[in-house]
Formats: structure tokens, sequence, C-alpha cells
């Protein structure tokens, strides 16, 4: 029983990592597309 509670709060943990990884590429192609922005008003 303790391993699969240890199994599952991995696992979430793990899905954790992969949305905020998801949550910061989606934030770095924001700032690489205000950056291209910013370079052509000049």
């Amino acid at each position: 029983m303790e391993k699969i509670i240890a199994l599952t709060i991995s696992v979430l943990t793990i899905r954790q990592l992969v949305l905020l990884n998801q949550k910061s590429k989606l934030e770095i192609k924001k700032l690489k597309l205000e950056i291209k922005n910013l370079k052509r008003r000049e």
C-alpha cells in the first residue's frame, strides 16, 4: 500500500513539473516574440 501511495505522489509531482515546464516554454516563446516586435519597431 505504501508503495502505491509513493508512486502516486511521484507521478503527480512529475505531472506538475511537466506542466510547469510547458508553462515556462510558453513564457519563453512570448518573450522571444516580444523581443522580435521590439527589434522591428526600432
